[in-house]
C-alpha cells in the first residue's frame, strides 16, 4: 500500500511539473505570436527600407549574395571575389555583416518560394528560441518561476537587442549566443560548488558554442567566444589551484565526472547533439576561414578610421523612460561618446534592479562563480578602441568598433543575477521594481509601435521585373553609391548622396542584375582605386552638401566632356539600362538622360531614392559592348574624339 501511494504520488508530482513546463514554454509562444502580430506586423512582403540612409536592405541582400556564390568542393565555398557589385573592376566581398544562419535561412526561402518575409519569420522564431532555450536550460536548477523569469529578461526586456530590428537587424539575432553564455555560467558554478557536471550540459554547451559561428561574425559571435574563454580560463586556473590544495579529492572528482559520462551517452540524444555540432561546423568553419584569409590579405594603417561608437560607462546608470532618446542625445554633448542606437549603454533601471536584488541574496558560496561574468563585463564596460583597448587581447575583437552593442550582452548577465531573487520580496523592493519595470516596457514597446513596416508601391514589383528580363548582365544605377562604414568611398567622392542611394546596390535580390556600387561594413583604400583612376568622382560631385552623409541631390549637370565619357562607359560595359534617380539630380539632367539613352519605360519610388526610371540599353548601343574595354576608360577619356 506504501508504495502504491507513493508511485502515485511521484506520479503526480511528474505530471505536475510536465504541466508547469508546459504552461511556461506555451506563455512564451503567446508572447512571440503577440509580439509578431502587434511589432513586426510585415509577413507578406520583404524586409525592406523605411527612412533615408538606413541598413534595412543589406540583410536579405546578403542572404541573397550567399545564395548566389556558395558552392561545396567538396566543402561549402564563397565566391568573394567578382564583380557583382563596384561593376566592371570588381572588388572582394569579405567585409559584409556575415550572420551565415540567417544569411543561409533567406537564401533557402528565396531559393524555394522567391522573395519572401522569411528574415521576418526567422527573427520571430529567434525570439522564441531565447526564451523557451533558456527556460528549458535554467529550468532543472532554479526551478520554474526563476527560469521563466530568466527567459522574459534574455528576450523580451533585452530593449537595446529589440530596438536593433530591423536597421540591425543582425544583432537582434542572439538566440545561440545567450544560450552559450547561460551554459558557461551554469559549468563554472557547478565546478565552484563541486557538483557533478553532466554530459548533457557539455554537450549542450559545445552545440550552442559551434551554432554561434552562424550569428553575426564581428560582435555577436564575438561575445559568445570571449564569455567561453573566459570562463574556460578561470576553469583551468580554479582546477591548478585545487590540485595544489586537494590533490587527491580534485583527482577523484575529474575520475568521478569522466566515468559518470560513459554512463551517460544517450544513443539517441548525445549522437544527435554531436552531429547537430558536427553539420554547424562543417558548413560555418569554412566560410569563416574563407572571410578571415580574405580579410588578413589587406592591411588597415587606421582600423577605426572612419571614427567609432565608444560609449561611456554613465549610460549603464539611465533609465529607459520616456524621452530616453532625447536624453541620449543630450548626453552625447556632455560625456563625449558616440552611442548607437536607442538605449545604447543601458539595460534600464528595472534590470539593474533585478541584478543589484539578486546578486545581494547570492550565497557568498556562489559568488565566485560570477568571475568570468563580471570580467567579461569590465572589459567590455571601459573599453575604448583607442584609448583603451581592452579586447584587442582577443583576436575577433580586432575590428570592434562600436562598444555600446555589449549592451545586447547585459540583460543575460542580469538574468543571472535574478536567478538568486528570494521567493518572496518585501514590497520595498517589488513594488518600486513593478512600476519601473511596467513604465520601462511601455516605453520601449511604444517605440516599437511606432515603428511601420516598409511594403513597396505596386509599380515597384513590374520595374524589377522590367529590368530583370532586360538582356545586360549589369545596370548602371545613377548615381550610384561606392562607400564603406569606415567612411573609405564617401570621403573620395565616391558617394555623394549617402542617406539616398547607400541600399541601391540590394534592389539586386529583385532584378538581378550586377550592380556598380555597394556599401561594405568596412573599405580599403585599394578596393576604390579603380573608381578613383576612372575620375567618377569628377561626375559625381558636387552636391547641394559638402557632408556626404547629408546631402540629397546633385546639384549639376555633366558637361559635354563628361557626358561623352558616360556614354563611352555605358556602351562598352553590358548594362541592361540606367536605373536614374530622377530626384535626385536636377531636372535638366533628368531631361539630358532621356534625350541621349531613350524614354523610361517603367517608373516606380521607393521611400529613400525617390522616384526610379528605367532606360533600357538600346539596341544599337547593346551592338558596341566591349567589357575589356570598358574597365579602361578613365576621365578625361577624349572620347568625343572617338567613333
Amino acid at each position: 500500500m506504501q508504495s502504491s501511494a507513493l508511485t502515485t504520488r511521484t506520479t503526480g508530482q511528474n505530471n505536475i511539473l510536465i504541466t508547469n513546463k508546459l504552461i511556461g514554454i506555451g506563455i512564451f509562444i503567446l508572447l512571440t505570436l503577440v509580439y509578431g502580430i502587434f511589432f513586426i506586423r510585415n509577413f507578406s512582403g520583404p524586409l525592406a527600407e523605411i527612412y533615408p540612409g538606413g541598413d534595412v536592405d543589406q540583410w536579405e541582400y546578403m542572404g541573397y549574395y550567399l545564395w548566389e556564390n556558395l558552392s561545396f568542393t567538396p566543402l561549402p565555398h564563397l565566391n568573394l571575389v567578382n564583380n557583382q557589385t563596384f561593376f566592371p573592376y570588381g572588388t572582394s566581398h569579405m567585409f559584409q555583416g556575415w550572420a551565415f544562419e540567417a544569411n543561409g535561412w533567406f537564401a533557402l526561402g528565396y531559393s524555394f518560394f522567391g522573395i519572401g518575409p522569411w528574415l521576418n519569420v526567422y527573427y520571430l522564431l529567434s525570439l522564441l528560441i531565447t526564451s523557451i532555450g533558456t527556460y528549458l536550460l535554467l529550468r532543472p536548477d532554479y526551478g520554474d518561476r526563476r527560469a521563466w523569469l530568466a527567459g522574459l529578461i534574455v528576450s523580451f526586456i533585452n530593449f537595446y537587442a529589440l530596438n536593433k530590428y530591423p536597421g540591425h537587424f543582425a544583432y537582434s539575432i542572439i538566440h545561440w549566443m545567450v544560450l552559450s553564455m547561460l551554459t558557461d555560467f551554469l559549468l563554472v558554478r557547478r565546478l565552484v560548488l563541486n557538483q557533478s557536471i553532466s554530459l548533457r550540459l557539455v554537450l549542450l554547451k559545445s552545440v550552442f558554442l559551434t551554432l554561434c559561428l552562424g550569428l553575426d561574425v564581428g560582435y555577436v559571435l564575438g561575445y559568445a567566444l570571449s564569455s567561453f574563454t573566459l570562463s574556460a580560463l578561470f576553469i583551468v586556473v580554479l582546477f591548478i589551484y585545487r590540485v595544489y590544495r586537494q590533490p587527491v579529492a580534485t583527482t577523484t572528482y575529474l575520475r568521478q565526472v569522466l566515468t559518470s559520462w560513459l554512463k551517460q551517452w544517450h544513443p539517441v540524444e548525445s549522437t544527435i547533439l554531436v552531429l547537430v555540432m558536427a553539420v554547424a561546423a562543417f558548413f560555418y568553419v569554412p566560410l569563416l576561414i574563407e572571410v578571415a584569409q580574405k580579410t588578413s590579405e589587406l592591411i588597415f594603417i587606421d582600423r577605426f578610421a572612419g571614427g567609432h561608437g565608444w560609449v561611456h560607462p554613465f549610460r549603464l546608470l539611465l533609465p529607459c523612460f520616456p524621452g530616453f532618446d532625447a536624453i541620449d542625445n543630450l548626453l552625447v554633448g556632455k560625456l563625449h561618446d558616440m552611442p548607437e542606437g536607442s538605449g545604447a549603454g543601458s539595460p534600464g533601471w528595472l534590470l539593474l534592479g533585478l541584478t543589484t536584488v539578486g546578486f545581494w541574496y547570492t550565497p557568498k558560496s556562489i559568488r565566485w562563480a560570477f568571475i568570468p561574468l563580471g570580467v567579461f563585463f569590465l572589459l567590455h564596460l571601459f573599453y575604448h578602441p583607442i584609448r583603451l583597448p581592452t579586447l584587442q587581447i582577443f583576436p575577433w575583437c580586432r575590428f570592434n568598433r562600436q562598444p555600446s552593442r555589449v549592451t545586447l550582452v547585459y540583460p543575460v548577465i542580469a538574468a543571472v543575477f535574478a536567478l538568486y531573487l528570494p521567493g518572496k520580496l518585501t514590497r520595498f523592493v517589488w513594488i518600486p521594481l513593478l512600476l519601473v519595470g511596467v513604465l520601462e516596457t511601455s516605453t520601449v514597446f511604444h517605440f516599437r509601435y511606432a515603428w511601420k513596416p516598409y511594403y513597396f508601391p505596386t509599380s515597384f514589383e513590374p520595374y524589377m521585373k522590367r529590368i530583370r528580363q532586360q538582356p545586360g548582365e549589369a545596370i548602371l544605377d545613377w548615381p550610384f553609391c561606392v562607400v564603406g562604414g569606415n567612411g573609405i568611398g564617401g570621403v573620395n567622392g565616391l558617394c555623394p548622396l549617402y542617406k539616398r542611394t547607400n541600399t541601391m546596390y540590394a534592389l539586386k535580390r529583385f532584378h538581378g542584375k550586377k550592380t556598380v556600387g555597394q556599401y561594405f561594413g568596412r573599405l580599403h583604400e585599394s578596393q576604390v582605386q579603380p573608381f578613383l583612376q576612372a575620375g567618377w568622382p569628377k561626375l559625381l560631385n558636387p552636391s547641394d552638401n559638402p557632408d556626404f552623409m547629408r546631402a540629397n541631390q546633385l546639384t549639376t549637370c555633366f558637361t559635354e566632356e563628361q557626358w561623352a565619357f558616360f556614354d563611352r562607359f555605358y556602351e562598352l560595359n553590358d548594362f541592361a539600362g540606367i536605373n536614374l534617380c530622377i530626384d535626385l539630380i536636377p531636372e535638366s539632367c533628368v531631361k539630358g538622360f532621356f534625350a541621349r539613352y531613350g524614354q523610361p519605360v517603367a517608373i516606380t519610388e521607393l521611400t529613400g531614392s525617390g522616384r526610379l526610371a528605367f532606360i533600357p540599353k538600346s539596341a544599337s548601343a547593346r551592338r558596341k559592348v566591349n567589357p575589356s574595354l570598358g574597365k579602361q576608360i578613365h576621365f578625361p577619356c577624349g572620347c568625343s574624339a572617338i567613333q
